[in-house]
């Protein structure tokens, strides 16, 4: 709760968990009360620090349960599956709120769920009413609402154990989500401290730390409290058990047989449960920084006016003075001294008043682990690109451990969503999934099409705020090198253009964009057994390098051998239509070129004709130019068709 009313601006207090007030820490000060300009140096280094978590999404992979062909194919799905259930439930928003709550408190919760109120309405099967189709939703849960295990000191001795959430709902989600006995769950106070904590964090921006709005907020409103169980002898799918205001709603088993929720920590410490947090060691620092602050604009206030002396009985008012001017300080005449008023030198504020605010930002960006290059502020104008490489992965190496641990409860986030759906999708539910190359994919998907494959991963380091500017300097050296292939190849141009995050590039190379759409489509006409037709204005090198990648994957073999024929037919086409264009390109991965011997000069005496380029394969024969009629001496003779001087 102290954390949290610092990240909304108010310091110098702390939250007393016995009145649940906030209250000043220091109450015999007067001080704090006369001068209240205070500086919030942890949001700002809060925000930075989200941005950094933020920055990159994790990048499934799913493994496949077995080598053969079937499970490979349903692992890929499983990949795309989990790519377009990412932009449905809108993961990357719902990290914004995760992670905060991983800042204010030290954890976070994500719960994976089956909502029978998502999805599009439905007739019954007996036809007497309408239902819908349900859907997996995905909540963050705030550490007010989730209780686990006391005895709990990692987070596998949760999926072990048990774990109660509650929450408070209103009482129309009590009839919708339990048909049975929702109505019979009445209105109940906030009786739970955590429920009360929550709303008193929700009225601190607009009513101030007060529970004025607590009654209002419970209105028609009740505390779900549901237990999970782990498995056990007794319940081999685990067990869920729910409760409001005494009303038993409902007692089943576990949906997929495992706790659906996984835990997201900050800064941990061994032994111990619950996580540090940033905010909690930067407290008193923001503390004395305000206090350094407060009395550094006091010292503005009563001196940068001036102040001025007079001899007592000199005649100035206290009128004289306006409100513009400093002090007038009177004292005793002497004798012979002059008695007219006189300004007072102003001493000079000591340098340490300021050097004291710098090196608090030190400690409280040390706390945060953000260095000048984190917060774009460049340390000199003579280090090396090199140097602020090695700064920015000195960062990104200490915010790397939490990534670590976040990449981890983000596959077991993956792992729940696919056994979810695998589960439930009884149904063909559409997946949309938009990709490079003007690639749009509407795929119809049932859980049985997953066949088990819910090994899920996150690439290691996928999740690693890193610099982009550098990352993409990298990209470009190795594109200047030739690393990533042909520099005028567009494929090679548009690889590099997305690496480097250019923006929508399909706009720039449209024609090669339309070409592998097109490619695609005539693969998946080929997989169902339909035959293509071949057009003289296809581009047939992308065609024969795009066929020949499927001919060397491992889905070639499941392909039955009249698909195979029809593969080889149209690679036979392409192939021929090249060579009756002109000499065939070089195609890289098919060793398809023209061979390079050294050769006598042709029309000598003994040359050798030129060797077929592709001798394995049959190929119409090559279309000949007409030889030009020659004249007298040589000389082209005059075309019938023209005119005067040659002129057509």
């Amino acid at each position: 709760m102290t954390n949290i009313a610092y990240l909304l601006g108010y310091d110098g207090i702390a939250f007393n968990s016995m009145t649940r007030q906030f209250q000043p820490i220091n109450k015999s000060s007067a001080y704090l009360k006369k001068n209240r300009i205070h500086v919030n140096k942890i949001l700002p280094a809060v925000q930075n620090r989200l941005a950094r978590l933020c920055k990159n999404p994790p990048s499934y992979d799913v493994m496949p349960e077995s080598t053969s062909t079937e499970d490979k194919e349903a692992a890929r799905l499983s990949l795309q599956v989990l790519e377009g259930m990412w932009r449905k439930l809108t993961l990357d928003k719902k990290r914004i709120f995760l992670y905060m709550w991983v800042q204010q408190c030290g954890h976070g919760w994500l719960k994976v769920s089956w909502d029978e109120t998502l999805g599009k309405m439905m007739p019954d099967l007996d036809g007497s009413g309408s239902a819908y189709e349900g859907d997996v939703r995905v909540d963050v849960m705030s550490p007010f609402e989730t209780f686990p295990d006391p005895m709990a000191k990692t987070d596998d001795d949760i999926l072990d154990t048990w774990l109660i959430t509650a929450k408070v709902r209103k009482l129309d989600y009590f009839k919708a989500q339990y048909p049975e006995k929702g109505h019979l769950v009445k209105e109940e106070d906030a009786w739970l401290l955590s429920a009360q904590y929550e709303q008193r964090i929700n009225s601190l921006n607009t009513r101030g730390p007060s529970s004025s709005g607590l009654q209002e907020a419970m209105k028609n409103s009740a505390i779900e409290m549901i237990k999970y169980e782990a498995r056990s002898k007794d319940y081999p799918n685990g067990r869920m058990i729910a409760c409001a205001n005494g009303i038993l709603l409902d007692d089943k088993e576990l949906p997929v047989g495992e706790i659906p929720f996984r835990k997201f920590d900050d800064t941990v410490i061994a032994g111990k449960f619950y996580s540090e947090t940033p905010v909690t060691h930067a407290r008193p620092i923001q503390d004395q920084y305000n206090e350094t602050v407060r009395r550094r604009a006091e010292w503005t206030r009563k001196l940068l006016a001036g102040k001025y002396k007079a001899a007592r009985g000199s005649g100035i008012a206290s009128e004289a003075m306006n409100d513009e001017s400093g002090e007038v300080a009177y004292y005793d005449p002497v004798p012979g001294a002059p008695g007219g008023p006189e300004a007072i030198e102003v001493p000079m504020m000591p340098e340490w008043a300021y050097t004291e605010e710098n090196n608090l930002n030190l400690m409280l960006n040390e706390i945060f682990g953000l260095s000048d290059v984190s917060k774009g502020i460049l340390p000199s104008s003579s280090i090396p690109a090199i140097g602020m490489q090695l700064l920015t992965e000195q960062d990104d190496t200490r915010i790397g451990v939490i990534t670590e641990q976040h990449e981890h409860a983000w596959a077991g986030i993956g792992s729940l969503i696919l056994k979810y759906i695998e589960k439930f999708y009884v149904l063909p539910r559409k997946i949309k999934l938009a990709g490079p190359e003007m690639a749009y994919t509407v795929k119809e998907v049932l859980g049985s099409d997953i066949r088990g494959n819910t090994d899920v991963r996150v690439i290691r380091g996928s999740t690693v705020p890193g610099s982009k500017t550098l990352a993409r300097q990298d990209i470009i050296n190795a594109y200047g090198l030739g690393l990533l292939g042909a520099k005028d190849d567009p494929a090679v141009i548009m690889k590099v253009l997305d690496m480097i995050e250019f923006g929508d590039s399909s706009g720039i190379w449209e024609d090669v964009s339309l070409d592998n759409a097109q490619i695609k489509r005539g693969i998946d006409q080929l997989e169902a057994g339909i035959p293509v037709q071949v057009q003289e204005f296809d581009n047939h090198t992308a065609w024969l390098l795009k066929l020949n990648r499927v001919r060397k994957s491992d889905k070639w073999d499941s392909y039955p051998p009249n698909v195979q024929m029809l593969f080889l037919n149209t690679m036979e086409q392409s192939l021929g239509t090249i060579v009756n264009q002109n000499s065939p390109p070089v195609i890289p991965g098919l060793g398809i070129g023209p061979v390079v011997t050294p050769m006598p000069t042709p029309g000598a005496p003994g040359a050798p004709q030129p060797q077929s380029p592709v001798p394995m394969m049959r190929r119409p024969p090559m279309r000949q130019a007409p030889k030009p009629v020659m004249g007298p001496q040589g000389a082209p003779a005059p075309n019938p068709m023209s005119g005067p001087g040659g002129a057509a």
